[in-house]
């Protein structure tokens, strides 16, 4: 919780006071918090970046660091980064744009 600056308060509990167990509390908590995202990579502070699903301490800094020379434009870059891109890209826009994804052929 204190890497990734979460209050108790916001975290996703159900009724019964568990975090969720078919999701990574992180995704669930950007799930409910739709308002946020798509978040534009090229823009958004540090703390932001970190509540993006994929997005840990070490390669949000990576993302601020490498912005600060070029703008971020593919997948490919983020993944460089040490993002974990399936899971960051339906949070997330690159220069204004939706990142593409793959989608699930089963489910």
């Amino acid at each position: 919780m204190r890497l990734y600056g979460f209050d108790v308060a916001e975290l996703p509990f159900d009724g019964q006071g568990r975090l969720p167990g078919d999701r990574d509390p992180k995704q669930a908590w950007a799930d409910a918090r739709l308002d946020l995202f798509p978040l534009e990579v090229n823009l958004a502070p540090r703390e932001l970046l970190l509540r993006v699903p994929g997005i840990g301490p070490t390669s949000a800094e990576r993302v601020v660091a490498a912005r600060r020379v070029r703008r971020i434009r593919s997948v490919d870059e983020l993944a460089k980064l040490g993002v974990t891109v399936s899971r960051a890209v339906p949070y997330i826009l690159l220069d204004g744009k939706v990142a593409p994804r793959q989608l699930a052929l089963f489910s």
